[in-house]
């Protein structure tokens, strides 16, 4: 009458160090530590030194076909400056204490940091396009248009308003922008690229 309870207890035991074995190699396995893949590394390396490349191809052709600026500009620190905590930035929810999300929902307004050199190329050409403004004083987008042109910054993007004709501008081969008015007493920014890509102001948001 006995047996068949011996038999139980050493199935229950045996099924209990199986599961013990099987727990024990799934927690081996979990906590192994991923090793890099030396492949993506090489391709991300890669990637890097292409586009650190293309930027100076374009950096030096800029120079070339504005001397000047690139003269004022030479010894220009190139290195990204530390940026400063801004003022509501913390985890109180940004500027806005009545929304805990207003920091993380307008990041997209938020700009790239200009080194000592994108800057300095920024505000050179800043008063070149100032210089001719005032000479010129563009009142429509038509010769807001031809001035840019005749400076040799043909991408810019411009608009007419009641107070001038707005412009902005990525400035040739530095990654900075200039924002500003080419018309009346108006004021040109120098500013980083907004962090979701490209000079001009985001209307978007998340």
């Amino acid at each position: 009458m006995r047996r068949p309870v011996l038999v139980l207890a050493a199935v229950t035991l045996t099924a209990a160090g199986a599961l013990t074995a099987c727990g024990s190699t799934h927690a081996g396995s979990t906590g192994a530590k991923a090793q890099p893949d030396p492949q993506a590394s090489a391709s991300i390396s890669r990637i890097q030194q292409e586009a650190e490349e293309r930027r100076q191809r374009e950096l030096a052709e800029a120079d070339r076909k504005f001397p000047q600026v690139a003269k004022a500009c030479a010894k220009a620190s190139t290195a990204v400056p530390t940026p400063a905590p801004t003022a509501g930035s913390g985890e109180s929810g940004g500027s806005n204490p009545e929304n805990p999300k207003y920091a993380e929902n307008h990041a997209f307004r938020q700009m790239v940091l200009l080194t000592d050199s994108q800057r300095c190329r920024g505000e050179a050409h800043a008063a070149r396009i100032t210089a001719a403004a005032a000479r010129e004083t563009p009142t429509d987008e038509a010769q807001g248009r031809a001035l840019m042109t005749r400076l040799d910054y043909p991408g810019a993007t411009l608009s007419a308003a009641a107070d001038g004709v707005h412009f902005t501008l990525a400035v040739p081969g530095s990654g900075g922008c200039l924002t500003g008015i080419l018309s009346g007493a108006g004021r040109i920014d120098v500013h980083g690229a907004y962090l979701e890509g490209g000079c001009e102001y985001p209307r978007g948001g998340h």
